[in-house]
């Protein structure tokens, strides 16, 4: 079993695509962005946090809150967790997106929507090629129109800190088996002369002069 420094349990992505438990799960895995053309922001209500789907930032009648209010930008956007069972796609945002992306909401979302241009990831690529994160992860489902919808989002992220080699592992490496190759050079020599032939190779002993 391994568990992460909090001393939660880690499970592997095809797991939590598998069961059918909601909740909170602990995966170990790599992250990458591979849409880059997909929206990084979301607008929404400053007051009830509700979702809109619109790039218009004027004034509106909230029906929820029930008065006019302004909309705000969101950092919301999609990334791929990548771990030796599968790959799956979950949500990442507000803080924990602005973090990764080194950018805030307003900035976003003047790139995306007010300038209409596309965001540059080169850096966020770069920083998280060849790296493996421990990831805490929510599972959630809601349903609508008779059809239940599953989603994935990440609640907290930290790169998986590379630990020296243990004890255990160098003893492993001393003493693994030998290679094909050097089992057939062992039988060869031993068929071609007596068990004592290696003696030839041991420094004579120098002898004293009279």
């Amino acid at each position: 079993m391994i568990v992460t420094p909090y001393g939660q349990q880690l499970i592997s992505i095809a797991e939590i695509s598998s069961t059918p438990s909601m909740g909170v799960f602990y995966v170990q895995a790599e992250m990458a962005i591979l849409d880059e053309f997909q929206d990084f922001c979301v607008l929404e209500c400053s007051g009830c946090k509700q979702k809109k789907r619109t790039k218009d930032r004027k004034d509106f009648e909230c029906p929820k809150c029930n008065r006019k209010t302004s909309l705000v930008p969101r950092c919301s956007f999609q990334i791929d967790l990548i771990d030796d069972t599968a790959t799956t796609t979950t949500s990442i945002s507000v803080e924990l997106g602005e973090k990764l992306l080194s950018m805030t909401a307003e900035d976003i979302f003047d790139i995306t929507c007010t300038k209409r241009q596309s965001l540059s990831l080169n850096h966020v690529h770069e920083m998280l090629s060849s790296k493996v994160f421990e990831i805490q992860l929510r599972k959630s489902s809601w349903s609508s129109s008779n059809t239940t919808t599953t989603t994935l989002s990440i609640l907290s992220y930290m790169e998986k800190q590379h630990t020296t080699e243990s004890a255990t592992d160098r003893t492993f490496k001393k003493i693994k088996p030998l290679e094909i190759s050097e089992v057939e050079v062992m039988a060869t020599t031993a068929a071609s002369g007596p068990s004592n032939a290696l003696g030839k190779f041991e420094s004579p002993t120098p002898t004293k002069k009279v």
